[in-house]
């Protein structure tokens, strides 16, 4: 039998959905009987393209048990006739679906889930972006999850998508204790890039001595608080500007140095024998 695919005919809200307001355009497509099965793609908005982007696809049937899970822009999934649940996830976006497929044809579903992405690239006026890993949360201001933790990024320029709404974004970087926050809202197939310029020095430590020491660092504000310990001979260390104690500790020996540092500043700390 010639395959006849009829035009899109429903358009449903998705009241399971991350999204308030998405939903799914649905195409049925005439098989032959043992040929039935779903066809799943997605777009960020009811305008947009098709993602092309790895998604992450589970579908499960009536009684729970998964007929398939995978990770692909586009799900083609045999099935038979019956009543299945569509999982996606799409970074922050999730989504939850009914569907029914029907004997004798394809169901061709088109998500579209109300959503869009955000870039955030942090730096260091005057020093650039160090060795240091940054980290970068954001946390929903509005909707289901409002108040949670959404997302988390440790890779500069990492795209990160998120459903419709406003958020607030924390960046920070790894064993700091400088950190910077803004809001913004998200919108259907939008990308925004946040940029973060941090006010802060930057300390580079390293141990000369042997080179299989096991070195454990300790850097201490004027205030006596203390940042997370290091291991390793070397670190790269994102402070505010204010004046510390590097504490080494390898083995029985304790070495230390104070310093001061300033925003833009680099300043090499070195400790050893």
């Amino acid at each position: 039998m010639k395959a006849i695919l009829i035009a899109a005919l429903v358009y449903v809200a998705s009241a399971a959905s991350a999204s308030s307001g998405a939903g799914h355009d649905i195409a049925l497509q005439m098989v032959g009987a043992g040929k039935e099965g779903l066809e799943l793609s997605a777009r960020l908005s009811q305008e947009g393209d098709l993602i092309q982007r790895p998604i992450t696809w589970s579908v499960f049937s009536a009684a729970g048990e998964p007929v398939f899970i995978g990770q692909d822009d586009m799900a083609r999934v045999a099935a038979a006739p019956g009543d299945y649940r569509v999982d996606l996830e799409y970074g922050a976006v999730h989504l939850s679906q009914n569907l029914s497929l029907v004997a004798g044809t394809r169901l061709v579903v088109s998500f579209v889930l109300d959503a869009g992405a955000i870039r955030i690239l942090p730096n260091i006026p005057e020093i650039g972006l160090p060795v240091t890993l940054p980290r970068a949360s954001v946390y929903a201001l509005d909707g289901a999850n409002k108040g949670k933790l959404v997302a988390r990024s440790f890779q500069p320029g990492e795209i990160l998508n998120l459903p419709n709404g406003r958020y607030r974004i924390e960046s920070t970087f790894e064993n700091s204790n400088v950190s910077a926050s803004t809001q913004i809202t998200v919108k259907s197939g939008g990308l925004s890039a946040v940029e973060f310029d941090h006010q802060a020095g930057l300390a580079r430590l390293a141990y000369v001595g042997a080179s299989g020491a096991g070195v454990v660092w300790q850097l201490t504000d004027a205030k006596g608080k203390s940042l997370d310990q290091i291991e390793g001979l070397a670190a790269d260390v994102v402070l505010r500007s204010g004046t510390y104690v590097a504490t080494a500790k390898t083995g029985g020996e304790t070495l230390r140095a104070k310093f001061i540092i300033a925003a833009g500043q680099s300043r090499d700390i070195i400790l050893g024998n």
